[in-house]
Parts: structure tokens; C-alpha cells; sequence
């Protein structure tokens, strides 16, 4: 093992044995390469996309490292209110949303995640995606789920983490978050330039969501700005 300190990370991940190897086939070096490059991932963000990523050929490009770099520091606690205001189709999603969260968890096993979007469909997809990433990432993570809670919309680990998806205006009584992900709060710019609009989302915001946070907890707000006003009264926060 104090070898494989020393080794870069290719080489590592060139010793690591194949996903269909038997736990009790594996060598002292393969099992020892395994361990540390588990270790990697769940210190390291970039390193859980790259992996997470692999499977379908993509990883993060120079932007997204940027990206990551910030939710690290809302991970570490560096940072308690993050924006992130990005154009269609940029995978701000990708790693907040759906990459985040799993890699949050691994990090903090009994914390709670509470995620939301413009409508309850879109969060329990968000929120079918995450859980779909745990069980496959299981080991990799060192997080499993807990058999009688998996609903997309509302799953538990059995190390005592939490993942509730609720829709922008959606009930959140009862629940606490450690972390905060709001998704694309407004639909639309038709619903953006809705003052009506805009003033019941702030309104749910701030009776019902904030009110939800533990002591220290964290905010994280993904979207395409359509309105000088849809974000702006929630950054006050």
C-alpha cells in the first residue's frame, strides 16, 4: 500500500482489476489499488465525475473543473451560498444536480439533501438519477440504500443520509437539509416575467424552504437566468 502512494493516478487506475473480478480473486495489488482509488473518489470531486462519467465516454471540460472547484468549497464548508447561472445545455445539471449530491453523501453519511425544481416531476427525476447512482456506485462510494425508503422522490442510506425531492410551492414539512439544490426554480421566461409569479416562488422560499435549513447548512441555486428578478431577491438570502 505505501507503494501505491506514490504511484500517480493512471498507474493506479491501470492496476485496478475489472468490475467483474470477484472481491476473493483479487490480488494484494489489485485489492490495495481498489482501496486507494476508492480513497481518490470520494476526497476528490473531479475524480467521482471522471469515474461516474467514464461509462459514457465523457468528462469534465475546463468550465465544468471550475465548477466543481466551488461545490467542493460548499462541501468543505467554504462557501454556504453558491449561484450557479449558466446558458441551456452547459451540464450544470450534470454535475450539481445529479453528480453532486451522491459524492456529497459519500463525504457526509448521515447528512440530508433536499432538492427542488420548478415542478415535482422534474425533482423526482433529479432525484431518480441520484438514487440510480448510489445503488450503481455502491462500493465505490461506500454508501448503500436503505431497502425500505426508495421512492425517487424520497430515499434513505442505511448510513443514516437523507434525499428529499420536492417541487418549487411543494410541502417540505417535516423535512431538515443540510444542503439545499434548487434547480431551475422557474419554468419558463413566461413564468419569469410573471411578477405573480416571481412573488409566490419568494414567498415559498422564504416561509417555507429557509426555514427548513439546519444550523450550517448549505444552498446551492442552478439555473438560466430568465428575469433580472428571479434571482435576485433569493441571493439576499
Amino acid at each position: 500500500m505505501a507503494d501505491l502512494h506514490n504511484l500517480s493516478p493512471s498507474t493506479i487506475t491501470s492496476r485496478l482489476p475489472s468490475p467483474q473480478t470477484p472481491t476473493s480473486s483479487l490480488s494484494r495489488s489489485q485489492a490495495a489499488a481498489l482501496l486507494l482509488h476508492r480513497r481518490t473518489i470520494r476526497k476528490d470531486l473531479k475524480a467521482w465525475c471522471t469515474e461516474a462519467l467514464s461509462r459514457v465516454d465523457l468528462r469534465p471540460a475546463q468550465h465544468h473543473e471550475l465548477l466543481l472547484d466551488k461545490l467542493e468549497a460548499v462541501e468543505r464548508g467554504d462557501i454556504d451560498r453558491l449561484m450557479v447561472l449558466m446558458p441551456p445545455g452547459s451540464a450544470k445539471s450534470t454535475y450539481v444536480s445529479t453528480l453532486f449530491p451522491p459524492w456529497y453523501l459519500a463525504r457526509h453519511p448521515d447528512h440530508a439533501v433536499v432538492a427542488a425544481s420548478h415542478t415535482a416531476e422534474l425533482a423526482e427525476r433529479f432525484g431518480r438519477r441520484v438514487r440510480n447512482i448510489v445503488n450503481e456506485h455502491s462500493a465505490t462510494l461506500g454508501l448503500e440504500l436503505a431497502a425500505d425508503i426508495q421512492a425517487a422522490g424520497q430515499w434513505e442510506t442505511t448510513q443514516g443520509g437523507e434525499y428529499f425531492a420536492v417541487g418549487v410551492l411543494g410541502a417540505v414539512t417535516g423535512r431538515r437539509a443540510d444542503v439545499v439544490i434548487i434547480d431551475d426554480p422557474v419554468k419558463s421566461r413566461l413564468e419569469a416575467d410573471s411578477e405573480t409569479v416571481r412573488d409566490r416562488v419568494w414567498e415559498w422560499w422564504k416561509a417555507d424552504l429557509l426555514t427548513r435549513l439546519k444550523p450550517g447548512a448549505k444552498i446551492v441555486q442552478v439555473m438560466t437566468r430568465w428575469h433580472e428578478d428571479d434571482v435576485g431577491r433569493p441571493a439576499a438570502c
